[in-house]
C-alpha cells in the first residue's frame, strides 16, 4: 500500500470494515478508496484475503470443540509466508483475532459444568467438593454432583445413604435431592437415608436443615431427624434415639449417650442381627451411656449387664437380660 493510500485508508480502518464495524461514511470512504486505481484493488484483495485466512483458522479448533491457541498461530505463521506484503502492523492486528477469539474460547470452556458421578460398590467412599464440603457416601449408593458450583445453590442427587459436612456459605445453600425430598442446608453435619424402600431419614448432628417435600416441609436442628414415608407421604420430625445408630455404618461405633435399653436393644438387633429379649419389662426404661466400637456382641452384653446389673445369657435364638429394674 503507498504511503498515500496509507493516509486516506488505513489498516485499521481496513480491519473494521471487513469486521463490519464501520460507519456508512467509512464504508464509502474504503470502497471508494478501492476504485480509485488497480493497485487499492489489488492490496484490498489480499489484505481480505488473508483476513479470511486468520479466522478460518480460528474456526478450525473450535468448530471440532478443541480450540487450540498454539497450533492456531502455527497455521497462522504458515498463512503470512504466503502474504509477504501483509504489513507488520496488519501482522499484529490479525494475531490479536486469534488471541482475543482463542481467549473467549477459554472463557467458554471454563464456564462449562460437568456433571460427575460417585458410586460406593464394595465399600463406604469418602470425597471432597470444589467448596469444601465432605461426603461419606454408604456402600451401594450413589452421588451426583457438578465439578464446580454455579448459580445460586449447590446442588447434588443421592441414591442411597451418605453423611455430609457442609462447608457454610449462606450465600449458595447447599441442597440434595433424592427421589422425593429435597434437604437445603447453609452449613451443618447430618445424614441422609434413602435407602430404605419405605422412607427416607435426615438425621442432624449440627446445625439446622430444612427437609421438604410436595408442600410438606420441617426444619431440624442438632439432635432430631426427619422421616417421610413413602406409602403414607407423611413426613414428620421426631427427636434422633440416643444411640448413634445413624452413623453406625460409617464410624462402626454404638454411642449410648442417655439412651434407653429399650433404644439401645433396638440398635444393637440391627447392627448384629440377634434378637434381644427382657426378663423385667421395667428394665427398657433404664438410661445407659457407654460407647462401643466395633465390639463382639457378647461384650457389649457384658458391660451393658455390669453397669445397670443384669445378667445375660445365650438362649440359643437368642439373648436374654434378667434383672430386678434400674439400679438406684
Amino acid at each position: 500500500m503507498s504511503e498515500k493510500n496509507r493516509h486516506s485508508v488505513s489498516e485499521e480502518l481496513l480491519f473494521r470494515y471487513f469486521m463490519n464495524e464501520v460507519s456508512p461514511d467509512e464504508q464509502d470512504m474504503v470502497l471508494s478508496w478501492r476504485a480509485e486505481s488497480g493497485e487499492n484493488l489489488e492490496e484490498f484483495e489480499r489484505v481480505r484475503i488473508f483476513f479470511l485466512d486468520a479466522k478460518a483458522i480460528n474456526s478450525i479448533e473450535k468448530d471440532t470443540g478443541n480450540y487450540n491457541v498454539p497450533l492456531a498461530w502455527k497455521k497462522f505463521q504458515q498463512v503470512n509466508k504466503v502474504h509477504q506484503r501483509i504489513s507488520f502492523t496488519w501482522l499484529k492486528v490479525a494475531a490479536s483475532i486469534l488471541l482475543i477469539l482463542g481467549a473467549g474460547w477459554f472463557v467458554y470452556e471454563s464456564n462449562q459444568v460437568e456433571t460427575l458421578e460417585l458410586v460406593a460398590q464394595e465399600d463406604l467412599q469418602a470425597i471432597k467438593l470444589v467448596d469444601g464440603s465432605k461426603i461419606s457416601l454408604n456402600e451401594g449408593s450413589q452421588l451426583i454432583y457438578p465439578d464446580k458450583f454455579k448459580g445460586g445453590n449447590r446442588k447434588v442427587e443421592l441414591k442411597g445413604e451418605a453423611y455430609f459436612e457442609v462447608a457454610h456459605n449462606p450465600k449458595q445453600p447447599f441442597l440434595i435431592e433424592t427421589d422425593e425430598v429435597k434437604v437445603q442446608v447453609l452449613g451443618t453435619k447430618f445424614n441422609v437415608n434413602n435407602a430404605n424402600k419405605d422412607s427416607v431419614v435426615v438425621s442432624v448432628d449440627s446445625g439446622k436443615v430444612r427437609m421438604s417435600v410436595g408442600g410438606k416441609e420441617e426444619i431440624l436442628t442438632a439432635g432430631y431427624r426427619g422421616v417421610y414415608y413413602r406409602s403414607t407421604e407423611l413426613l414428620i420430625k421426631i427427636e434422633t434415639a440416643k444411640t448413634g445408630m445413624h452413623n453406625y455404618w460409617r464410624t462402626k461405633t454404638l454411642a449410648f449417650k442417655g439412651a434407653t435399653v429399650s433404644e439401645a436393644i433396638d440398635a444393637i438387633q440391627k447392627v448384629y442381627g440377634v434378637e434381644l429379649k427382657l426378663s423385667n419389662p421395667n428394665i427398657a426404661n433404664c438410661k445407659i451411656n457407654v460407647d462401643f466400637e466395633d465390639e463382639e456382641i457378647e461384650h457389649v452384653l457384658e458391660i451393658i449387664g455390669e453397669t445397670l446389673n443384669l445378667v445375660w445369657s445365650n438362649q440359643g435364638d437368642s439373648y436374654l437380660l434378667a434383672g430386678y429394674g434400674c439400679p438406684q
